[in-house]
């Protein structure tokens, strides 16, 4: 009976190829005891389905080194003109033990002078492999040393909605929606200091989200907090820049880069990345909300409520998070700048949907023009300047209120007034359709039916 041979027409039971991935070493020495028997360089490759090429090799280095020439050899260039440094090298190293943060956060974040690939590989060659820590439920997530940020200069932000079943009482949520206080609260929390920043507004829109990064940005620089970069890291919602990497360069290069600040994006589905940011807001119910929202009548008095409750936050209220230790957000800022000015943690929380023109917050960034008679009523309309009406100058044109029941060609040609708020920037169908590309300044505009 004819002996059985594998598809290869190796007579052996197993190949080299295979016995070669399980042990380098052992696979040649049984090309040196077939060699021995047989006698023949071509009936061993036959034997053993490889070539004669191998088997002359594995010979050759026995004969020259021995049993130590069984193993494989450094394939490792001689000269290597471009290999990054020994210096660079510990760099890296150095700031993944002080951080503990992965490629891409270490070139962003640590301002390593290397690409993400090559920080990847020098941490790969180290067996440097990412911390992971299991949750209760058995999740393995990663974690970051937010003790190694300077104060001030990192920000997690996020936007809450105040009226939340899950999160308020029910007297609560009625009167918040009987009163017609602010829907939605904006917050930014050092993650050194868990010092807050808080906003309001009843909209959700990239113009207030805008608007309440620059402010927190102006009021640190306004305050002497110069630090080299100030981080914003949000979602990837769209009232801070959505998800076209086009639109984010844009707001980046035009809105945050000239303030010595940058926007940060979390990773898709880790909401856990801005965890403390996330946790600060049950606290807003569970310390605020619940318990002191009916108390306020209007949304002045709930502004002079959210103030003192910031107040709190920043000044009183212990924090017993990680590295905290019961310290409040103003004492743990100043062992660390012992001269920080107490006035920094008193940010007034604002109404963004009242703010004044915009493009003065954004040190003329956007292309809008300012006029004298710039006021806060957005939606009033006024008469054309090439109307038959005379006016007299410095007089002040009084809005004209448009009847519903008017017809659309009956209704005077009308121009809007060229307020640039953020409702105007955002909202206004015809401020987008007027505005001018950004960065290129322009007239105020004139009707389209005019």
């Amino acid at each position: 009976m004819a002996r059985r041979r594998r598809r290869n027409g190796s007579p052996a039971e197993i190949t080299y190829a295979e016995l070669r991935a399980l042990n380098v070493a052992g696979a040649r020495q049984k090309l040196l005891e077939a060699y021995e028997q047989l006698g023949s360089i071509r009936a061993v490759a036959h034997t053993w389905a490889t070539t004669r090429r191998v088997v002359r090799k594995a010979l050759r280095r026995f004969k020259k080194d021995g049993p130590a020439g069984l193993c494989d050899r450094s394939h490792r260039p001689k000269h290597s003109p471009r290999k990054t440094s020994l210096a660079l090298e510990a760099l890296v190293l150095a700031a993944r033990r002080r951080h503990g943060y992965g490629p891409l956060r270490l070139h962003r974040d640590a301002q390593l002078p290397l690409s993400p690939w090559t920080i990847r590989n020098i941490l790969r060659r180290h067996g440097c492999k990412p911390k992971r820590r299991r949750t209760y439920k058995g999740i393995r997530r990663r974690f970051y040393l937010w003790e190694t940020k300077d104060p001030l200069s990192f920000f997690q932000t996020d936007l809450k909605v105040i009226r939340d079943r899950k999160g308020i009482p029910p007297d609560a949520y009625a009167h918040h929606e009987r009163a017609g206080l602010p829907l939605y609260q904006w917050t930014a929390c050092c993650v050194r200091t868990r010092m807050r920043f808080l906003a309001y507004s009843s909209e959700k829109t990239l113009a207030n989200g805008l608007a309440f990064m620059v402010l927190v940005r102006l009021w640190l620089r306004a305050h002497h907090i110069e630090a080299p970069l100030v981080s914003f890291q949000t979602d990837w919602g769209e009232e801070f820049g959505g998800k076209s990497p086009k639109k984010l360069a844009a707001l980046d290069r035009r809105v945050f880069a000239p303030l010595g600040a940058m926007l940060c994006k979390i990773r898709k589905g880790r909401t856990t990345d801005n965890a403390l940011v996330e946790r600060s807001h049950r606290s807003d119910d569970e310390e605020f909300y619940a318990p002191l929202l009916t108390r306020y009548p209007n949304t002045d008095a709930f502004l002079v409520g959210a103030y003192r409750w910031q107040c709190r936050w920043n000044l009183r209220r212990p924090h017993f998070g990680r590295h905290m230790l019961g310290r409040r957000p103003l004492d743990r800022a100043r062992e660390i700048l012992p001269h920080l000015r107490r006035e920094v943690a008193l940010f007034p929380p604002l109404l963004l949907d009242r703010l004044g023109p915009f493009p003065q917050l954004l040190g003329q960034q956007l292309p809008l023009s300012l006029t004298p008679q710039a006021g806060s009523d957005l939606s009033a309309h006024y008469p054309s300047e090439n109307s038959g009406n005379s006016e007299q100058p410095g007089a002040t044109r009084k809005p004209v209120k448009l009847s519903r029941s008017m017809s659309r060609r009956a209704r005077p040609r009308l121009r809007p007034r060229w307020y640039p708020s953020t409702r105007c920037v955002s909202a206004s169908r015809s401020a987008r359709a007027w505005a001018p590309p950004w960065g290129r300044p322009g007239p105020p505009p004139t009707s389209r039916r005019a």
